[in-house]
């Protein structure tokens, strides 16, 4: 990937690296600090160590993530959880506004009306 191609890492940003003894790093950008670097929270991590901790890196070892717009309700459950543990409301009313709806749906779908069957 060539740096015009690269997205510039910005607050709020889903971001991976990897560090200089190899180990593969997912998190998301907390906040950009001067000197082109940026303050990460690890959320998974090979070096267990680090998954939960804030991490400061260079922005040139981001490769940001792209906006995936689908999630499962797994998945929803657990970014909810990450909104409950940063305190951000905001996002955690949208997370619940989408599970909400595709619980609901989901839940529709698996139910079959023996009223209507001949």
């Amino acid at each position: 990937m060539t740096n015009e191609q690269r997205k510039r890492a910005q607050a709020g940003d889903w971001v991976k690296l990897q560090s200089n003894k190899g180990e593969r790093i997912h998190g998301y950008v907390e906040k950009e600090l001067e000197d082109n670097r940026a303050q990460i929270r690890v959320i998974a991590s090979d070096n267990h160590l680090l998954t939960n901790h804030s991490i400061q890196v260079h922005v040139v070892k981001l490769q940001v993530e792209a906006d995936s717009k689908f999630y499962t309700l797994g998945e929803l459950e657990q970014l909810i959880d990450l909104a409950l543990q940063t305190n951000d409301k905001t996002w955690f009313d949208a997370l619940s506004a989408q599970y909400n709806y595709l619980k609901r749906e989901t839940d529709a779908k698996r139910h079959i009306d023996y009223t209507q069957v001949n």
